[in-house]
């Protein structure tokens, strides 16, 4: 019954749980404890968690390596770092799973460099990383930029050969189209003997990152020649390109084919790229057209997008205009504020830049301080 509720409703294991311990007189085993966690992980809250794991205190399954491994999942998906570590660091014994899940766990709480140091240690203990540890090795040099570590990875994964599958290759994809290697990028992706719409995603969204708007172009139209149809993220990659390359033409016949073509309702992200790729052209009455003309309410995001092309060409009238949209809706947003005082000192109101910086004190919001990694 736990393992059912585990895969098709998770939001009542914890109260079977309580009503096994309060109604049967049936005692949990490390089968049942795993299946609770597992359960917990995704459907429970923390403060259910440690009072099952009090449980596993009590009835002395704490040694058991596939109980730990659940245990370490519940408290990384719940978002404790720090209660999921030490659960994995007094478990006895740990296999390539128990790192691997631990490893994962130090990404997605944004630590990808803790994740390298722990995949390390993982190879020092002897033990042998598998696919998923390699697709999460990958990730977290991708999330740091860390060419030099992505390398070792990429040679890791042609160790493995044929064990790899198509997640570890669009991994290893990722990670070059991040750290700005696309001449790396693009040969592995020629070498992939098989390529999913995430594959293609990701060179097309790796070109246009790297400032090769035409290259991500010539990329999705290589896509749609092998008979594969983009999808709702591929569009945003796509779009984005366009916009960097200034490609205006380009970018309103793909937003018109998105609709008419492969019947994807455009998003909030779409609207910002067109937003951006008309502000950026100067066609700033139409970027506020577009805009006026969503079938949904326009974010601040979007609003904000046009009023950074407001800045960059001095156009004061529909700036003005833009920027009361964006206050009435985020206020505490300092990027909108600084977007205002520097259109009203590019046309030399000095006067006008002030009072809004007198403003942005006044309402005690402030300006998170630049940083760098060099």
């Amino acid at each position: 019954m736990f393992a059912g509720y585990q895969q098709f409703d998770s939001f009542k294991i914890w109260t079977f749980w309580l009503r096994m311990n309060r109604e049967a007189e049936v005692s949990p085993d490390q089968f049942t404890f795993s299946s609770v966690f597992s359960g917990l992980a995704t459907g429970s809250s923390l403060t259910n968690g440690l009072q099952a794991h009090a449980q596993v205190v009590k009835h002395g399954f704490c040694h058991d390596i596939c109980v730990g491994n659940s245990l370490v999942e519940m408290y990384l998906k719940n978002r404790n770092l720090h209660g999921g570590f030490k659960a994995f660091d007094e478990m006895p014994e740990r296999d390539v799973a128990s790192w691997t899940q631990m490893a994962a766990g130090f990404l997605n709480c944004g630590e990808p460099s803790e994740a390298l140091v722990l995949i390390k240690k993982m190879k020092k203990a002897g033990i042998c990383p598998n696919k998923f540890t390699l697709a999460t090795e990958l990730n977290a040099c991708a999330s740091l930029a860390s060419l030099e570590e992505g390398k070792k990875a990429h040679g890791f994964r042609v160790k493995l050969g044929d064990e790899v599958d198509l997640c570890v290759d669009n991994a290893l994809l990722d990670m070059y189209s991040k750290c700005g290697s696309m001449k790396d990028a693009w040969s592995v992706f020629c070498s992939m003997r098989e390529r999913s719409i995430i594959s293609w995603t990701t060179i097309i969204m790796g070109f246009a990152h790297n400032g090769l708007a035409r290259e991500a172009l010539e990329a999705y139209e290589k896509m749609i020649s092998a008979n594969v149809s983009p999808n709702y993220i591929t569009f945003i990659c796509l779009l984005y390109a366009c916009s960097k390359g200034g490609f205006v033409d380009e970018g309103l016949n793909y937003f018109k084919a998105m609709v008419d073509d492969y019947g994807i309702d455009p998003g909030e992200d779409h609207y910002c790229c067109m937003v951006d790729l008309l502000g950026k052209a100067g066609r700033l009455t139409e970027a506020e057209g577009l805009i006026l003309g969503m079938p949904f309410k326009p974010s601040a995001l979007v609003w904000q997008t046009l009023l950074a092309s407001c800045r960059f060409h001095g156009e004061m009238e529909i700036g003005r205009r833009a920027a009361e949209q964006v206050l009435a809706l985020d206020k505490r947003d300092p990027s909108t504020y600084v977007l205002i005082s520097n259109i009203l000192a590019k046309s030399s109101n000095w006067d006008g830049a002030e009072r809004v910086r007198e403003l942005m004190e006044q309402s005690e919001v402030k300006r998170v301080p630049g940083s760098s990694w060099m």
